[in-house]
């Protein structure tokens, strides 16, 4: 009965207006229901701590978007180049079937290009309408929860996450399709710096406090390898959904959820962009196919529990040696790397530890 009265038009709540709760909303104002999306902040294109940004993804646009229903090739462009740095040990990495995106609510972001259809379709939008402890009993099993990394409702709705910290730099730049990745023993994770529409977002991040001589470090690095200085950093502080293996979940306590928050994120590097678009369909699915929507949401997942097992027992043992890697690099010599990557690291292969199928559908 419960699972037929899903079934029905009805009217929808989406909590969070970032890109999965837009997904998700288009896909259900397409079938006929009544859609309201809720979000804390005031406008579009989700938490302010993260957006305005720009991110580079391993993506398959085309079978994305005919997954999810929507074209969104006119928001990625193909990645020109993208090095990966050991210390200073630069190695070329190739780009074939890599993307930049923006996001957040400037013209040019995949938010904005959601929300205009969004709008089209009559879904209908409430800013500054966070969700709250005391509206939680009172929410239908059709509402979804599409917050994204905001902490707060992390702890609201009593899911594990881990804790990151660093320093952010954004704004406009000069250039776009750049993206570089920069390892160093001072950090858990990477530098980082994307690049498209002639903005450029760049994150150092790490699961442990980073602090300003830990941002000197990277900057010194960035101004003797990419010339490159910003004038403006903020330290931030987030959280993500990989603390435990069973933080991938379609839903808890009787809500639908989706986007990063359902834990549909790569745990190696961090890829978020291709899961929070399918999670938004496979969350509009629930509503009124619960059973397949949990067979999708298992299918795309399936490799969560791998990927969290080589990241933290395999990688995070070799990861504070990063000067045994850079001599690594040294000896094979970077032409010899960059053969070996073009030749077996390719966009389109099944690689067993990132959401979904190296983020890219190559499951379909």
């Amino acid at each position: 009965l419960r699972e037929h009265d899903m079934s029905q038009n009805r009217d929808i709540r989406i909590y969070g207006a970032g890109m999965s709760g837009l997904v998700a909303a288009i896909n259900l104002a397409r079938e006929g229901h009544t859609v309201v999306v809720h979000d804390r902040e005031q406008g579009f294109g989700g938490d302010a701590l993260y957006n305005p940004s720009t991110h580079t993804t391993p993506l398959d646009v085309e079978r994305t978007s005919k997954y999810i229903g929507i074209d969104i090739a006119p928001a990625f462009h193909p990645l020109v180049d993208c090095p990966f740095y050991f210390h200073d040990t630069r190695v070329s990495a190739p780009v074939s079937g890599l993307y930049t995106v923006e996001r957040g609510n400037r013209p040019t972001s995949l938010d904005s290009l959601l929300y205009a259809e969004a709008l089209k379709l009559g879904v209908q939008f409430e800013f500054g309408s966070p969700l709250k402890r005391e509206d939680l009993p009172k929410l239908p099993p059709s509402t979804i929860i599409a917050c994204g990394l905001t902490v707060d409702v992390y702890r609201l709705l009593e899911i594990p996450y881990l804790t990151w910290y660093g320093w952010i730099s954004r704004g406009e730049i000069g250039f776009s399709g750049h993206s570089w990745i920069w390892m160093d023993e001072s950090i858990s994770e990477y530098g980082y710096l994307s690049s498209v529409n002639n903005y450029y977002f760049n994150l150092l991040f790490s699961i442990r406090p980073v602090t300003e001589k830990h941002l000197d470090t990277y900057r010194r690095f960035m101004v003797r390898n990419e010339g490159l200085e910003h004038d403006t950093w903020h330290r931030a502080s987030g959280c993500v959904p990989i603390a435990r293996l069973d933080n991938p979940r379609l839903k808890h306590k009787d809500l639908i959820m989706c986007g990063t928050i359902s834990g549909f994120m790569d745990p190696m590097a961090w890829f978020g962009i291709a899961g929070a678009l399918t999670s938004g369909r496979i969350a509009a699915l629930a509503v009124s196919d619960p059973l397949r929507a949990e067979q999708e949401f298992r299918r795309f997942s399936r490799y969560f529990r791998t990927a969290f097992f080589i990241k933290n027992r395999l990688w995070y043992t070799l990861r504070p040696h990063v000067g045994l890697l850079e001599k690594a690099v040294r000896l094979a010599g970077e032409e010899r790397l960059a053969r070996l990557a073009a030749r077996y690291v390719r966009a389109d292969a099944h690689i067993p530890f990132a959401i979904p199928c190296y983020a890219n559908l190559g499951c379909y």
